[in-house]
């Protein structure tokens, strides 16, 4: 079973262009690679403009080696949009903005019918992924 996660980034426009990770969504995996070897712009847009990954690694040549799918990113026309459409089975969201990447955890509420159903995130419910690191005392390796 996969850690789901998906991996954006936002246009000066306001739209966020999203791919779609499979496995090891969370910080100490995907978050540490999106930290040490896409922690700029060119590197990040590339990412996430070359659509699914089934695993991340350090290079997209890389990933795309084990990857089972070639589906494109999606873009949504505003954060907001993104964030309603996330699905329930992601775990995890890194949006790369303002030439950072941020971090956000979904999260999983209980309904009144006891179903259960994605509490829906916002803009500031993100953290810079450096933050995140360093509250939970995650050490990373050099930025390539």
């Amino acid at each position: 079973m996969g850690t789901r996660s998906n991996i954006a980034y936002q246009k000066p426009s306001g739209k966020v262009v999203v791919m779609y990770c499979h496995y090891d969504g969370y910080p100490e995996y995907n978050g540490k690679i999106l930290y040490n070897h896409y922690n700029n712009q060119s590197k990040a847009h590339a990412l996430v403009d070359n659509g699914y990954q089934s695993s991340l690694k350090e290079t997209i040549i890389e990933s795309n080696e084990g990857r089972v799918h070639q589906d494109p990113p999606q873009t949504f026309h505003s954060i907001h949009a993104f964030l309603m459409n996330v699905q329930f089975d992601i775990e995890w969201i890194y949006l790369f903005k303002n030439n950072s990447w941020y971090v956000a955890e979904t999260k999983m509420i209980k309904l009144p019918n006891g179903r259960y159903d994605l509490a829906t995130l916002h803009d500031k419910d993100f953290t810079p992924l450096w933050a995140y690191f360093t509250k939970n005392n995650i050490a990373v390796g050099d930025q390539s």
